[in-house]
Order: structure tokens, then C-alpha cells, then sequence
């Protein structure tokens, strides 16, 4: 199948199972008269489950995707998101929700397989392209899904109950398309390794001999790994595929494009994920039935993103000096935004700023996608950004046992959010003091060759 149409294939999967209109009206549904569950149940009971299942689960999956080639574990998300909703329309206890949580924890950890599969395919040029597209159709989903679901809660033509029904039928029909999405041959994988490490840009200090040499032992190296993963030898096969793991890993010693990227998706998606998680049961502090507007809120941010995800192909930054600056800023900003949305009480005011600050994620994890990407070979994509989830969810481990979870201080939901604000203001002095390190640096370097070199040769003798 040629690429175009393995793209058009994935871009509707993405769009199909995001259109999911129960989604932002979750935590109304759970405490309605259709599941009767309190506030607290949710947010010290039930919701922690979700990153704890998120977290044990990530792990292996990371390793599974490289290792089966993307399409399984795409097909164990489709199955995990259809066992979700079947929890959420037939389950009663905490129990059942616990669990409906812990699968949904599976699914999130499978997404991973959406993002890189096409990387696998496609030529390197392509990659900003078809990062737009495939992080663009999930947000096409979640648009028309959001603004059905709030559609059909404020003119009261459904229920929230409807609503999950329509999702777990969306969960039906992505099964069916993630059946036939084909499959990635490990021969595809290991000649888009050969042709991209044949790419690398040569080094002008390393004479022409020794540099073709050590291009040539990094492509055996490359194939030997990709190729004896699927070796009969099963231990000789489990031996090289660890030590491809190993090989891939030290992309963050060797690139520091890719360690500052990383770096950065840790931190920030741990916080946004905790914000995502908690910010409908801030909102139900705030709200009454008539100004439940979950749906066009979050329809709001799919629209934005979407479009930002897209435009991001035409963006023309040089992130390696600029980046810095603007991972600081926006760090900063999503600061103050949610300290300010734990202290108001205008529901209005928190739509606002929760658009703000998701727009701005959306931006710039599209972008830290690319930059991340263009730096791997086709072999390491779930590894590399399934490690920078699980530090993202090892964090939020953290951050969710600390201030949610009943069994550690269990804060109140407001005060969560001034811990979440604190959170990302530690972030953006991170971000300073490397910042700060890069200058000093730079002007240190500036002296050095600025220094006039002395020309007096008197000596003592």
C-alpha cells in the first residue's frame, strides 16, 4: 500500500477514536443519577488509577511497539478503549470504575503506537507532514465530538448516558479499522535505518576514509540489530534486540537536541496531564447544569489545536538558539494561569485559561515531536518517546500519590491546582538556569577569542 494511503488509513483511525463526545462530560456523568458517585470517590478513588495503570503498562509497551512493529499494539489500544466504555455503560461499583480506569490506562499507554507508526514508513522529508496530519486528525476527532456532545446536553436532546453510548459505538468501528491497517515488515524498518544513517551529514574534521568506515560498521551495526530481533535464535535474538535498546538510549548522551526535547516533554506533559485529569472536577466546584460547558470548551481546544498542529509545517524557527527562551516563557505563563484558575471563582475565567494553556501545549509538543523525531532512526521512535512518557508519568506517579490520592495528603481540588502552578514555575527556572548556563557560556567564549594574543617572546633566560 503506498504511504499516502497508509496515511489517510491512520488519520481516520485517529479521527474515529477521538470521537468520544462522553469525554469532557466524564466526571458529570460519573456523579449524575445514572452512576451516583461523590466528588471525592472520583478524585481520590477512582481517577488515580488511571495514571498508576498508565505508568506500570507503559513499559512494556514501549518495548512491545518496536519489537512487533506499531500494528498489535494499535489494535490492543482499539480493544482496551472498547473494553473503557463498556465499564462506563455497565459497571456500578468503584470497583468497576477502578477498573474501566485501569484498561483506559492501556489504551493511553498503547497511543504511543498511533503517533510513530507512520515515522516507519515515510521518508525522514516527510516527517513534519505527517506529524501535522496524524496529530491533526486526532484533534479533528475530538472537535466534531466535543461540539456534538455539548450540542446535545445544552439543548437537552440527550443525556449524558447517550453520549457514552455514541462513544462505545466509535470504539466498535476503530477495531474494524485498526484490523486492516497494514502491518510494517521488519525489512521496511531495517532499510529506512540503512537509508537514514546512510544520510548523516558529514563531519569536516574526520578524513573521508575513516568517516566511511565508520558509516559502514554503523549500518551493519543498524541492520544486525533491526534484522536479528526476529532471529530463530531466541536468546541470541533477545541479546541483540537489548542491546539495540541499549544503542538507542544513548541517543540522549550523544544529542542534545533530543535530551533538551525529552527533557522538556517529561516535565510539561506530567503537569498538563494532572491539569486534564483534575480540571472537570474543578470546574464542578464552579458550575450548575446551565453553565456546563465542558463540551465547547475542550471542542475549543481540539479547533485550536488542530490548526496549530497543522501550521506548525510552515513554522520557520531555529529551536536549537530560540528554544530555551520559549519553553521558559511558556513554562512561566502556564504558571501563573493556573494559580490564577485555582483562586477565581468565575467559571468563564478557568475556560479561558485552560484553552490557554492546552493551546500551548498542543504547539509545542507537535514541535518537540519533529525535533525529536528528525534527530532517530525508524528502529527507536516507540522507545524513545515511550521513555520520555513513562518519565512523564513516573512524575505524575509522584505528583498524584502526593496531593490526590487518598492515601497521601488528599489536598482539596483548588489547592491542588496552586501546587500545579508551583509545579511549572519550578519548570521554567529549570529552563532559566540552562538558559542562563548557555549564556554565560557563550560570553565566556566571546572573551576567550576576543582576547588579544600576546606577541612579547622576552623570556626570564
Amino acid at each position: 500500500m503506498h504511504w499516502k494511503a497508509t496515511a489517510a488509513l491512520i488519520c481516520a483511525y485517529g479521527i474515529v477514536k477521538e470521537f468520544r463526545p462522553a469525554t469532557p462530560f466524564l466526571t458529570p456523568y460519573l456523579v449524575s443519577s445514572f452512576k451516583n458517585f461523590t466528588d471525592v470517590e472520583l478524585y481520590s478513588e477512582i481517577y488515580p488509577f488511571w495514571t498508576y495503570s498508565y505508568l506500570l503498562f507503559l513499559v512494556p509497551i514501549f518495548f512491545l511497539t518496536d519489537i512487533l512493529q506499531y500494528k498489535p499494539i494499535i489494535v490492543l489500544e482499539a480493544l482496551t478503549l472498547f473494553g473503557t466504555w463498556a465499564l462506563l455503560l455497565w459497571g456500578t461499583t468503584v470497583w468497576h470504575m477502578q477498573l474501566m480506569q485501569i484498561i483506559f490506562g492501556i489504551s493511553s499507554a498503547a497511543e504511543i503506537a498511533y503517533y510513530s507508526y507512520m515515522y516507519a514508513i515515510v521518508n525522514q522529508k516527510h516527517y513534519k507532514l505527517i506529524t501535522s496530519y496524524i496529530r491533526a486528525a486526532a484533534l479533528i476527532g475530538k472537535f466534531f465530538a466535543f461540539g456534538l456532545g455539548q450540542f446535545l446536553v445544552s439543548f437537552q436532546y440527550g443525556s449524558y448516558l447517550l453520549l457514552n453510548q455514541i462513544s462505545f459505538g466509535s470504539t466498535c468501528v476503530i477495531l474494524g479499522i485498526a484490523a486492516i491497517l497494514p502491518s510494517i515488515p521488519s525489512k521496511l524498518t531495517a532499510n529506512k535505518i540503512i537509508e537514514i544513517v546512510g544520510d548523516k551529514p558529514k563531519t569536516s574534521n574526520v578524513s573521508t576514509n575513516y568517516e566511511e568506515e565508520l558509516k559502514n560498521n554503523e549500518r551493519k551495526f543498524e541492520e544486525k540489530i533491526v534484522l536479528n530481533t526476529n532471529s530463530p535464535n531466541v536468546d541470541r535474538g533477545i541479546v541483540d534486540y537489548f542491546r539495540a535498546v541499549w544503542y538507542h538510549f544513548n541517543i540522549f548522551r550523544r544529542n542534545k537536541i533530543v535530551l533538551k526535547w525529552s527533557i522538556w516533554w517529561a516535565l510539561t506533559s506530567c503537569g498538563i496531564f494532572q491539569v486534564m485529569n483534575y480540571v472537570q472536577t474543578l470546574w464542578a466546584t464552579m458550575q450548575t447544569y446551565s453553565d456546563t460547558y465542558n463540551g465547547i470548551i475542550e471542542c475549543a481546544n481540539t479547533f485550536i489545536g488542530a490548526f496549530i498542529s497543522f501550521l506548525v509545517q510552515y513554522i520557520s524557527v531555529n529551536w536549537s538558539k530560540q528554544g530555551e527562551y520559549i519553553l521558559l516563557i511558556t513554562s512561566a505563563i502556564i504558571s501563573v494561569l493556573l494559580v490564577i484558575m485555582s483562586r477565581t471563582e468565575v467559571i468563564y475565567v478557568t475556560y479561558a485559561l485552560y484553552v490557554v494553556i492546552i493551546t500551548i501545549y498542543h504547539l509545542l509538543i507537535t514541535v518537540a515531536s519533529v525535533n525529536i523525531a528528525t534527530q532517530l532512526d525508524s528502529a527507536s521512535y516507540g522507545l524513545i518517546f515511550g521513555w520520555d512518557t513513562f518519565l512523564a508519568l513516573f512524575l505524575q506517579t509522584i505528583l498524584t500519590i502526593a496531593v490526590a490520592d487518598k492515601h497521601g495528603f488528599s489536598l482539596s481540588i483548588r489547592t491542588q491546582f496552586v501546587v500545579y502552578g508551583y509545579y511549572f514555575a519550578l519548570v521554567a527556572i529549570m529552563f532559566a538556569l540552562i538558559l542562563s548556563y548557555k549564556i554565560a557560556k557563550y560570553v565566556c567564549c566571546r572573551r576567550l577569542i576576543s582576547r588579544p594574543i600576546s606577541t612579547d617572546h622576552t623570556t626570564a633566560f
